[in-house]
């Protein structure tokens, strides 16, 4: 348990302590997390606390920020995981707001560490600039049996292959779904999920919140299909490619009402711009 008198010192030790406790509570759905923070005012008497996002805990926890978080995110954090661990009986009972002050001496500790380093030496010929707010996907190399998997959609596949080896968040997600609509293939999602999550992929983050350990296929199909959805079932013959990609994924993955999608498509597919049937 973390609740015990050491304190970690340096920044990564205090985000490490973090997700021990989150470990402790059973690794609460960070959506769930961020239903209980809306209500701790309700809760402790606390009008001072931020509501959490499923984004923020994510970049929190996997070390993503620069800096460390405020003490009133501190707060909400460990509130949240304390009630909803108590809620789901993974704790026999909530410590409320009185863990709070261990835990604010913690991150003066690290911050009091984080001011001892010092800043990195600007490049030479101009000052440093400041970093972004948030980062881009890194790039996520591909084995042959995944890419050859996602070329096998065509081109549209095959431009995500391009797309996603750039770094690109929105397809690493997309190559996600479309290998994880295959039982077999949830786990080798996880690290394209966490890639594109970390760049601020709201999909991804769902996904990745929904099976921290690998992709289930049913929940890959059903993104599988409202990509389809998005992509459109009208007459632009662009759009219905894409559309029956995502369509014939989730049917790989359990969705069978995607078949009538695929064949509404491919009904229209023969009828002239003018809606006729051909002559």
């Amino acid at each position: 348990m973390i609740d015990d008198v050491s304190r970690p010192t340096w920044p990564d030790d205090f985000i490490g302590a973090l997700n021990a406790l989150y470990d402790s509570c059973n690794r609460p759905p960070y959506r769930k997390l961020a239903e209980v923070s809306e209500h701790l005012g309700d809760v402790y008497g606390r009008r001072d606390l931020p509501s959490l996002s499923t984004t923020g805990i994510f970049d929190v926890l996997a070390g993503r920020r620069k800096r460390l978080p405020s003490a009133a995110w501190v707060a909400s954090f460990v509130l949240s995981c304390q009630r909803r661990a108590w809620e789901t009986g993974v704790r026999p009972d909530d410590p409320g707001t009185a863990s709070l002050p261990g835990w604010q001496a913690r991150l003066r500790a690290a911050r009091s560490a984080a001011r001892d380093v010092p800043p990195p030496r600007p490049p030479a010929g101009g000052a440093a600039l400041a970093p972004p707010e948030r980062e881009p996907a890194r790039r996520v190399r591909l084995t042959e049996s995944q890419r050859a998997t996602v070329a096998g959609y065509g081109p549209h596949g095959r431009g995500l292959l391009g797309r996603a080896a750039a770094g690109d968040a929105d397809a690493l997600y997309r190559v996600a779904v479309l290998l994880g609509t295959d039982p077999a293939r949830g786990e080798e999602t996880v690290p394209l999920l966490i890639e594109a999550a970390a760049a601020g992929h709201p999909g991804a983050l769902d996904l990745l919140d929904a099976s921290p350990d690998g992709l289930d296929a049913q929940e890959a199909a059903r993104h599988a299909h409202r990509l389809g959805d998005r992509a459109g079932r009208g007459r632009e013959r662009a759009g219905r490619e894409v559309a029956l990609v995502y369509y014939q994924a989730a049917v790989r993955g359990g969705r069978l009402d995607a078949a009538f999608a695929i064949t509404e498509i491919l009904q229209h597919a023969g009828e002239p711009p003018g809606g006729g049937r051909p002559g």
